[in-house]
């Protein structure tokens, strides 16, 4: 598998869309792009940070182990500047054992191209953001 930093590298896009990730290279499809491993936030904390900027990097965290005393997670890798699509490249998987989150190529993808993940968690969902969507 080659390293997160030969396959994307972020680049700032625009003032209102902020950064996003690109592909340094073409990409095919089921790559592994990025592993993402994760802090969990107790819910003592999330309450202390949900009022800040930290809650728009933050995610549901859905292990049933931890269900009740950690329901959300930050990440700490380049995959926290991927912007939201509903035809996103890429997609997310879980790994609770590990405590991380794989991001895997839907499809192949261009030198240059912007990676873009669904929010809502399915490829195909497309259920309403807090934000509007910029495609």
């Amino acid at each position: 598998m080659n390293s997160t930093k030969s396959l994307i590298e972020v680049k700032f896009i625009s003032k209102r869309k902020g950064r996003g990730v690109f592909a340094k290279k073409n990409i095919a499809k089921d790559v592994i792009i990025d592993i993402a491993y994760i802090i969990l936030i107790s819910n003592k904390d999330w309450d202390l940070i949900e009022d800040t900027i930290l809650s728009n990097y933050s995610f549901e965290w859905d292990d049933p182990k931890c269900i009740g005393e950690y329901d959300s997670a930050i990440s700490l890798s380049v995959s926290q500047f991927i912007n939201h699509s509903y035809e996103p490249n890429i997609k997310y998987d879980y790994d609770y054992k590990n405590k991380c989150i794989k991001y895997i190529t839907l499809r192949e993808i261009s030198k240059g191209e912007e990676i873009t993940v669904n929010y809502n968690g399915e490829p195909s969902n497309d259920s309403p953001m807090w934000f509007e969507v910029e495609d």
